[in-house]
């Protein structure tokens, strides 16, 4: 089997001139709002189509948008033709389950003065056995980002980008402190149709006798620990466009975060914004997240283990003195020294990836 490009393009992602309030947004917006459907990513714009429409890379001039223009007139009036990529190109199927399905995020690592001609299709996927989970790192724009983590009986609701060389040499650039990961064995549902009822997220919780959920606030410092989560539909009776076996993924090197929770023990923390059926994990927003690692690193420099959260209920015990989340966020974002501190404690706080079939294709760093 042919392999996947292994340079890595020069550069990395740069907002210049950020405000305080816009690196705030950044960091706290992590992984940033996502269609609720499959889309293409064209030259910088959104192309919508029910996941019906879709069939695969080598017809990507046969969908059928929302708007009711086909994706071929869409690139056209652009600049692009999609007929001659689709049949010339070859494109790589790589997990986005985080960051990189949102366009916002897409815009950042492909803007169109340097990728004109940029094509990226993002297709909606069902994941059976895997949760999506916060990593042991904080970024350089002040977000924990994210991971997969194996998690029986879990399915995720994620996507898949299919990636060109060039765009993929792109996108290893920008994952830093990742590996791009071969994983098989897998139960990957791509395009699923419409479901009765939308997956549940982390932070739904069953209030009535006939399992209905309501959901609760996301209140600043409150983490969630979700109920059993029964599938309106198992997911044998999905169905999907096809269903693959093995996938591309960039997976963080260190694994996820196991955070020490006080009365739970130390446990991955899985990304509320991500709908999942069948969550085990405990699940937190970003802001959630930064406020409980807030928390557990206590004071700036500090070194050692962290200090396990609290659970109130469903809440986060918030931290008592020093300085409000904002100013802490820009304190990671703006002194380099304060970040580096910061990682290395949550480093010792690693869980590596407990799926085994899997291989690293290229090591980022």
């Amino acid at each position: 089997m042919e392999l996947p490009p292994t340079a890595i393009a020069k550069g990395n992602v740069t907002v210049p001139s950020e405000t305080a309030a816009q690196k705030l947004l950044r960091a706290k917006g992590y992984p940033y709002p996502r269609p609720d459907t499959s889309f293409i990513f064209v030259a910088g714009d959104v192309f919508l189509f029910d996941n019906e429409q879709w069939r695969g890379t080598d017809r990507l001039d046969e969908i059928v948008g929302r708007c009711g223009s086909t994706a071929t007139a869409f690139a056209a009036a652009r600049g692009v033709d999609l007929s001659s990529l689709a049949r010339k190109e070859q494109f790589w199927p790589v997990l986005a389950i985080g960051s990189n399905a949102g366009p916002e995020q897409l815009l950042r690592k492909y803007p169109v003065q340097d990728f004109p001609d940029c094509v990226v299709p993002v297709v909606q996927v069902a994941l059976e056995d895997f949760d999506v989970v916060y990593t042991p790192y904080l970024a350089t724009y002040g977000s924990c980002t994210a991971t997969l983590e194996h998690s029986p009986g879990t399915v995720t609701s994620i996507f898949i980008t299919y990636l060109t060389a060039p765009l993929m040499e792109r996108m290893h650039a920008t994952e830093g402190g990742y590996n791009l990961c071969r994983l098989s064995g897998l139960r990957l549902h791509v395009a699923p149709r419409p479901v009765a009822e939308q997956p549940a997220t982390g932070r739904d919780r069953t209030n009535s006798p006939t399992g209905t959920t309501a959901r609760e606030p996301a209140d600043a410092e409150c983490m969630v620990l979700p109920d059993a989560v029964t599938a309106s539909r198992p997911c044998s009776s999905l169905e999907s466009f096809e269903v693959r076996d093995w996938v591309y993924q960039y997976n963080h090197r260190l694994g996820c975060i196991s955070l020490p929770v006080k009365g739970l023990g130390a446990t991955p923390i899985a990304i509320a914004d991500i709908p999942a059926m069948g969550r085990v994990f405990p699940a937190a927003s970003q802001v959630e997240m930064l406020g409980a690692l807030r928390q557990a690193l206590g004071g700036d420099l500090q070194r050692g283990l962290l200090t396990p959260v609290v659970l109130h209920g469903s809440c986060l015990e918030a931290m008592e003195g020093g300085d409000d989340l904002d100013t802490w966020i820009l304190g990671i974002i703006n002194d380099k020294r304060r970040r580096k501190a910061a990682c290395e404690r949550l480093e010792q706080h690693a869980q590596l990836f407990k799926y085994g079939n899997y291989e690293v294709v290229v090591s980022l760093g």
